[in-house]
C-alpha cells in the first residue's frame, strides 16, 4: 500500500470520500486528503479536516482491518470494515511520528509519546521527554531507544525508557 496526503483531490476519482475526523470536525477550515494506493490503482480517499497547519509530520497505516494515521495535532484509529473513526487523540504541539512495534501504535509529539493498543486504548503516556520533537530510534527487548530535543534548536539527547510504562530508565 501506498499513502498520500494532498490537498487536492485526484480527477476522475470514483472513490467514496470518507471523513477521518470525525463529523466533529465539518466546521473546520483546513482540509487535506489521504489517498491510499495500490498499485497506483485508488483503493480509499479519506478527508482529513483540522483547525490549523502546526505539524510538517503526516503519517499512516495499516494493520490488519485498523488504518492509523497521525496528521496535524491529532492522531486517529479508523476501522476499515466498519468504516468508522473509533479513536482520536489530540496529541501536544503537534504529531511527530508513527510507529507500531508488538502490535501496539507509538505516536510521537513535541514534547513525548503515547502507546496506545488496536483497540485504542492508551496503555501509557510520557509527556516529559522533551520540548521540540521525540523520535524512536529502536525497541529493543523491554526498552525503547530515543532521541528527544530538549534545547530547540538542535538539542537532541538521547534517553531509554520502559516498552510495558513509558518511564525514563537512562
Amino acid at each position: 500500500m501506498e499513502f498520500e496526503f494532498t490537498e487536492t483531490l485526484p480527477q476522475n476519482y470514483a472513490t467514496e470520500i470518507r471523513i477521518i475526523s470525525g463529523s466533529d470536525s465539518l466546521d473546520l477550515n483546513g482540509k487535506e486528503y489521504l489517498l491510499i494506493k495500490n498499485e497506483q490503482a485508488m483503493v480509499s480517499i479519506f478527508e482529513i479536516r483540522y483547525e490549523y497547519h502546526c505539524s510538517p509530520f503526516k503519517e499512516a497505516l495499516i494493520t490488519g482491518n485498523i488504518l492509523a494515521v497521525g496528521h496535524e495535532e491529532h492522531f486517529y484509529l479508523y476501522d476499515l470494515d466498519n468504516n468508522d473513526t473509533f479513536y482520536k487523540l489530540k496529541v501536544s504541539g503537534y504529531f511527530g511520528h508513527l510507529y507500531f512495534n508488538d502490535n501496539l501504535f507509538f505516536v510521537t509529539d513535541a514534547s513525548g509519546i503515547h502507546c496506545i493498543d488496536k483497540a485504542g486504548m492508551v496503555t501509557w503516556t510520557n509527556e516529559s521527554l522533551a520540548m521540540d520533537g521525540v523520535i524512536i530510534n529502536n525497541f529493543e527487548g523491554d526498552q525503547i531507544y530515543g532521541s528527544a530535543e530538549l534545547d530547540p534548536p538542535g538539542g537532541w539527547e538521547d534517553f531509554v525508557i520502559s516498552l510495558s510504562t513509558g518511564k525514563v530508565i537512562g
